[in-house]
């Protein structure tokens, strides 16, 4: 690869991590709710970009699984029930998620190495969650689980489109979680998000326009032009760096910390992803 290509997928890595202690600024000024829907009012402007990318059934179960589902669970318990570091490694959690679903739903075959894959990232969770105390709690666990679920549960629909301009699909998508999550804030956070948003400081403005803008247009754009220049085998491997720059990028700009026992079970974790990602058969769908 050359050094080019290397430094632009550091950058979506970096850019991507760093994304977590954003979230976590900007939820100190908005509900979680509230937050999803306008992360993606800002970039409804950038659909006018693209043509539209697939069909609207299929814009639409992204809009509500991926963009909708994924990120108003992680939301929700990044308020109060997870640190930033945390949140970005359980999240990892889709990828043998969506191998398991993958095998229910469209009989791929799971091999013995993600299998074992699959159980390591299962007794890494299992060891937060006992361990669960100050940097997560039981309900914090469950809600980034159901957001990893709702991730994965829409990775399912893009493997059905193949060759779809991913930037140009999130984009298109964006127009779903706006006036789903004004609606759901508005019967569960409070009848007043207009002057919530009015009252949002400099702080909070910056941090949702670096989690609308940097994580998703440059971050899909670049990624989507590295996948387009390489093999896929040898782009993905980096979004395993994502949840320690997420942890490490925390720890420098929130002040998180992390104890021994998380600490190991999240290399378990790590492992067991690293399993399922790279124990498929030669010639099984990545």
């Amino acid at each position: 690869m050359p050094p080019r290509d290397l430094a632009l997928v550091l950058l979506v890595v970096f850019a991507w991590g760093t994304n977590f202690s954003a979230m976590k600024l900007a939820l100190e000024d908005l509900p979680p709710l509230l937050f999803v829907g306008l992360r993606f009012a800002i970039l409804v402007p950038f659909l006018l970009l693209f043509a539209r990318p697939a069909p609207w059934t299929a814009i639409i179960a992204v809009g509500v699984l991926i963009n909708s589902g994924q990120f108003g669970f992680l939301f929700s318990a990044m308020r109060a029930d997870v640190t930033a570091g945390l949140a970005s490694l359980i999240l990892q959690s889709q990828a043998p998620l969506t191998i398991l679903l993958a095998s229910l739903v469209y009989k791929e075959r799971v091999t013995p190495t993600q299998m074992a894959g699959i159980a390591l990232a299962c007794a890494g969770l299992i060891a937060i969650g006992l361990a669960s105390g100050g940097n997560i709690t039981a309900l914090g666990l469950a809600l980034v689980l159901c957001g990893a679920l709702s991730w994965a549960v829409g990775n399912l629909v893009l493997r059905r489109l193949p060759g779809v301009n991913m930037l140009a699909l999130f984009l298109w998508a964006s127009l779903v979680p706006p006036p789903l999550m004004l609606a759901l804030s508005l019967a569960f956070e409070g009848p007043t998000p207009i002057s919530t948003i009015a009252q949002m400081s400099l702080q909070g403005w910056v941090s949702v326009t670096y989690v609308a803008v940097i994580s998703t247009v440059v971050g899909y754009s670049i990624w989507g032009w590295l996948l387009s220049r390489h093999p896929a085998a040898l782009i993905t491997p980096f979004a395993l760096l994502i949840p320690v720059v997420g942890i490490v990028t925390a720890a420098l700009v929130l002040g998180e910390g992390v104890t021994l026992t998380e600490a190991l079970a999240g290399l378990v974790i790590l492992a067991g992803i690293t399993l399922t990602i790279f124990g498929r058969r030669p010639n099984q769908p990545r």
